[in-house]
């Protein structure tokens, strides 16, 4: 008998339920050879109609976090060959919460941070280095306290690295830009621990379901 997890890899998040496809699971499959990590979506569930509902999340985590498609099957990567495994795990989740009447916009570099009040923006400086600015009304001091805690919650996110040297500004280890990304996970800096929280839950709820146990 076929093993169906053979040469998936580790799973690493999971939707158990897709609420705009028959209620299915999906799982998000990472595995690592010769050139980089690579990361694949799959459901075991036997519906006319799976393989474009899979093809749209590959569509969507495309434009919404920039990666590639390989030429393995419902498989992609960053053109890094990088994990960025939190990073990630949050764009998949993002392409399956997508309307799947239309294909998603690419995340914009702006937002309107509701706590500081501030327009905060993410300027991309090169080699995977981005920098955060705001305007509005806030005292300068007030400013740099809220631009430290997005930098610090966008390196969580990010899986990247803090410039010690500049508290609003990261950079990605890989030395590569990933301005989709950076769009779509700036938006969630601002409620960066219910996306932890999130990521725990979905950890929790167990592992994806073989043939047979999807109908």
């Amino acid at each position: 008998m076929v093993d169906p997890f053979a040469n998936l890899g580790t799973r690493v998040e999971l939707v158990s339920t897709d609420k705009y496809f028959h209620d299915v699971s999906i799982g998000l499959y990472a595995r690592e050879d010769a050139t980089g990590w690579n990361y694949r979506v799959r459901s075991f569930a036997g519906h006319d109609g799976l393989a474009d509902r899979i093809g749209f999340i590959l569509d969507a985590m495309q434009i919404l976090g920039g990666m590639q498609r390989t030429d393995a099957a419902d498989t992609l990567r960053f053109a890094c060959g990088g994990a960025h495994l939190v990073a990630v795990r949050r764009l998949f989740l993002q392409a399956c919460k997508a309307t799947p009447d239309a294909k998603p916009d690419a995340p914009g570099h702006s937002l309107w941070d509701k706590k500081s009040e501030l327009t905060v923006a993410a300027l991309g400086l090169g080699q995977g280095a981005y920098a955060l600015s705001a305007e509005g009304a806030g005292e300068g001091d007030q400013i740099k306290r809220r631009l430290h805690a997005l930098r610090n919650a966008l390196v969580k996110l990010a899986d990247a690295e803090a410039d010690e040297t500049a508290e609003e500004r990261l950079v990605f280890g890989c030395g590569q830009d990933h301005d989709p990304l950076v769009g779509l996970l700036l938006q969630a800096a601002p409620n960066v621990r219910a996306v932890m929280r999130e990521h725990e839950m979905n950890a929790a709820r167990g592992v994806l379901m073989a043939p047979g146990n999807q109908k």
